[in-house]
């Protein structure tokens, strides 16, 4: 959500808000299937608020959002041209958690978050995406890694701290942005 909402020129300041008031029930709703038991629909409408635009050509830099496969296990690379709402979705459906996304012939799944109540589903997604993590880093330019371990799935109650971590990473990572931009040095205040 964080990059696609930067990418289409929201403001810092705005993604943390949003981030900081966002609810479960802002982008979930229990609903028990046989492939999860929350439904990601509501995630739409949280999306269409904050994005500035919903199409890859209309984003101010290039994004691209990967997915997975439930049925086969491949990746599936959104980029270019295309809605961004549902690839979001589908690379925030946890799978046990989260009904896959439907795209087409395909059930799209992805993420990274952990509870305890799914240390086996999340063990299995750990696999998947140590193998696909090769993929996806392929196909990305930089990858921004925030220390957040630690943080539950739904640490709601820290955005806080997981938008510190996240402006430290993109801190350490800012020359190697500056170098590929080719945008001048910027001075950080302390």
């Amino acid at each position: 959500m964080v990059p696609a909402a930067y990418a289409s020129g929201a403001t810092p300041a705005r993604i943390g808000e949003a981030g900081s008031a966002m609810r479960f029930t802002d982008v979930a709703r229990w609903t028990i299937g046989r492939m999860g038991i929350a439904g990601s629909d509501l995630m739409e409408r949280f999306l269409r608020k904050l994005l500035k635009c919903y199409c890859f050509e209309e984003m101010r830099m290039p994004l691209g959002v990967v997915a997975t496969d439930v049925v086969t296990g491949e990746a599936v690379i959104f980029r270019d041209r295309g809605d961004v709402v549902l690839p979001i979705r589908a690379s925030c459906s946890y799978p046990g958690l989260f009904q896959p996304v439907p795209c087409g012939d395909r059930l799209l799944v992805d993420g990274a978050m952990s509870t305890n109540m799914f240390h086996v589903i999340n063990r299995c997604f750990q696999i998947l995406h140590s193998r696909t993590e090769i993929t996806w880093r392929h196909h990305s330019d930089l990858a921004i890694e925030p220390e957040v371990r630690g943080m539950e799935w739904d640490a709601f109650d820290s955005a806080k701290q997981l938008i510190k971590a996240g402006e430290e990473a993109a801190v350490q990572a800012l020359p190697r942005i500056q170098a590929w931009t080719g945008l001048p040095q910027i001075e950080l205040a302390g």
